[in-house]
């Protein structure tokens, strides 16, 4: 091989190589590769589910990838997030959560299959979800006064619903439940939908849930509104009282829905899917399924949503424990 060829073929030997080398970062900028995961605690209908599965069809436009919601309703969300503990972190998977998952469950539960502050990466908010206090129109209570009354004039004989142990409706009932000083039963359900099929029916008669979820039997009369939280400009509540003006403050903003990733998801894969969620929560379509049913589009960079958990849990923490709800 004469010495001109010889540098021709080095040379190209040089580029093959910086070409390979390249392979890897180049895959890792192709996200997504794949259709995405988008793990939902809760059944389809449940108030979780609602929002992801606009979310999830506008994600999927935006991203050129199909993102397939899989319900994993149950155990206060244990089934969905050890899901999401032991995908690989690359973006594929994700998770619509609560502040349930993500700040009260250590303190609800004596044993979790992950660490929420370790295990998770947050990614965005997507909304505040205000609360709505009903009853089964059977129950003779029509305000809040009249509820407390019944409840303390028979110890142990009402119950309420929640959509398992831990979420909120259990969490925040029972913190209701100790300001007010009386003796209501829990009865937790696998999904929310099922709480609510079971007060509409009268087998539980109270239900404190998410204003999006029992909106359209408030509106027909299938249950009855005794309080919100915070007020909420929908018809269905415009006239109820908010558990602030009735004396029991601290439920405002209490509760919000935020989608996650698994830690070790690299940055710029973090960072567009915040960039997507925004741009999703402007889109006037999700805005009016959010806002028709009372619920209120909330977006933060992925800083802010971390620290706004790490915030909570300090809060929560004290008041979680002094409530000593552990349940396994």
């Amino acid at each position: 091989m004469n010495k001109s060829i010889r540098r021709h073929f080095i040379a190209a030997l040089a580029a093959s190589a910086a070409l390979v080398s390249g392979l890897p970062a180049l895959a890792a900028d192709a996200w997504p590769s794949r259709p995405i995961t988008l793990l939902v605690n809760g059944g389809p209908g449940s108030l979780p589910d609602l929002f992801a599965r606009p979310l999830a069809d506008r994600l999927g436009t935006t991203l050129g990838q199909s993102v397939v919601v899989d319900n994993k309703p149950g155990a206060g969300g244990m089934v969905a997030l050890q899901q999401l503990k032991q995908a690989p972190a690359d973006g594929h998977t994700l998770a619509v959560v609560t502040n349930a998952h993500m700040v009260w469950n250590p303190y609800v539960f004596a044993q979790l299959p992950y660490n929420p502050a370790t295990d998770f990466q947050a990614v965005s908010p997507i909304s505040v979800i205000p609360m709505a206090l009903v009853v089964n129109p059977q129950l003779p209570a029509k305000t809040l006064p009249e509820l407390i009354a019944l409840a303390k004039k028979e110890p142990g004989k009402l119950n309420y619903a929640s959509s398992s142990p831990g979420s909120p409706p259990h969490v925040l009932f029972e913190m209701l439940r100790g300001q007010m000083g009386v003796d209501i039963v829990h009865v937790p359900f696998k999904t929310g939908t099922q709480a609510l099929t079971s007060v509409v029916a009268s087998n539980v008669q109270i239900y404190f849930a998410g204003t999006s979820l029992v909106e359209p039997m408030v509106k027909d009369g299938r249950l009855r509104v005794l309080a919100v939280s915070p007020h909420v400009n929908v018809p269905a509540f415009a006239n109820a009282p908010t558990l602030k003006s009735l004396g029991y403050p601290g439920y405002e903003n209490a509760v919000w829905l935020g989608l996650i990733a698994k830690t070790g998801t690299p940055d710029h894969v973090v960072q567009r899917l915040n960039d997507e969620v925004a741009k999703a929560l402007q889109d006037p379509a999700m805005q009016q399924a959010m806002l028709g049913h009372g619920a209120l589009p909330y977006h933060a960079s992925a800083t802010d949503f971390v620290q706004r958990i790490s915030d909570e849990r300090q809060t929560w923490g004290p008041a979680l424990k002094k409530m000593g709800l552990p349940t396994n």
